[in-house]
């Protein structure tokens, strides 16, 4: 791997790069007291003209369809917030009409928010709309309606909006913010063939919102596969997964179903609690399990459908509870035939979590 120390405008810049944040990432999470703690670091750095590390950024290097494209391992929470960090900032200063300095909107813009007449970062499928309006791109849903609280925003659109509150201010100036944000620097790490991305990923503690289980379990399950079957197993499997638990604030449901599952398919389970599950989870994959990524994501899928029908509340009789096991030893009930699926339940399974349940 290449490890460089960057100011992090020029990382940002990336020679016209796109940023892309993989399937497997989590989705943008940074609150307001975090980008607070952001704001503040830059008005001090400013003050004292002393330069301010902001932590590290992992990324490999893509070609497709001619662009060249940063797909960020580890650092994304930090470089989208920069990036509505910047938005708020053009659109300052282009109200200030600072056009006769090289702070101006236009540079801005063309240097750090778009790459070859598109948007600079590619949002993971859950942020990209939101990315989108937040950023400027999505010129149908440029305003934000000031009568929505941020509470029912999305991080992204409550982030700018917290910035741009802040820049605002009657004692606001840019030119001294600007040369506080020109103080910042970043190690960048661009991970080559050959790099265990994964190890490196697990051992990197990033400033920001902490990995959970699910979030490592998801990151090892995909991290060393290609982008295209990434997407395809992301599709097939994970998103389903997390699907079945609705709105579940730090993946709390789906910690619990992870844990459980490892419980079961563990010779010998040490974890306390969920935020230990990763482990063993691990080591069940490397010690004991022989067989393919997709055919381990099938099987925790079809545990968590039962799962969720318990965490619901639902009358399992109601449902069909599918026969998980499809690695190692089967299920007490591996040798019952399923019970039959009304329209009623298969219906609800196509709504709630986009699973088709075939009759019978």
């Amino acid at each position: 791997m290449h490890v460089e120390t960057k100011k992090l405008l020029d990382f940002l810049a990336a020679d016209g790069a796109k940023f892309s944040i993989p399937l497997f990432q989590r989705p943008y999470s940074w609150e307001q007291w975090q980008c607070e703690i952001f704001w503040n670091d830059i008005e001090r750095s400013a003050h004292e003209n002393k330069s301010h590390f902001f932590g590290a950024v992992f990324y490999r290097k893509d070609c497709i369809d001619e662009e060249t494209t940063l797909s960020l391992i580890d650092g994304q929470q930090r470089t989208l917030t920069s990036l509505l960090l910047l938005a708020a900032l053009a659109e300052r200063v282009d109200a200030a009409n600072f056009a006769d300095t090289d702070l101006n909107s236009a540079y801005i813009t063309q240097t750090y928010l778009r790459s070859n007449g598109g948007i600079k970062v590619q949002p993971s499928k859950c942020d990209e709309a939101e990315f989108l309006r937040a950023l400027n791109a999505d010129k149908s849903q440029q305003s934000i309606d000031s009568e929505d609280s941020a509470e029912q925003r999305h991080n992204a659109i409550a982030n700018k909006t917290f910035f741009a509150v802040k820049m605002a201010a009657a004692d606001f100036d840019p030119l001294s913010f600007w040369k506080g944000l020109n103080s910042f620097e970043v190690v960048v790490v661009e991970l080559e063939d050959g790099d265990n991305a994964q190890s490196i990923f697990e051992s990197f503690n990033s400033k920001g919102v902490p990995l959970v289980a699910a979030d490592m379990a998801r990151n090892y399950l995909l991290l060393a596969e290609s982008e295209e079957e990434q997407k395809r197993l992301y599709v097939n499997y994970w998103e389903p997964i997390q699907g079945l638990f609705g709105d579940d604030p730090g993946s709390l449901r789906l910690n619990n179903a992870l844990r459980a599952w490892t419980v079961i398919r563990c010779k010998t389970p040490k974890a306390k609690n969920d935020s230990e599950s990763f482990n063993d989870f691990k080591q069940y994959f490397v010690n004991e399990y022989d067989g393919t990524s997709e055919d381990l994501m099938e099987e925790l899928l079809s545990f968590c459908i039962v799962w969720a029908e318990n965490y619901r509340y639902h009358a399992v009789k109601k449902y069909r509870s599918s026969n998980w096991a499809k690695i190692g030893r089967k299920t007490l009930v591996s040798d019952r035939p399923l019970a039959p699926s009304s329209q009623q339940s298969r219906d609800f399974y196509s709504q709630h979590y986009g699973i088709e349940v075939k009759g019978e």
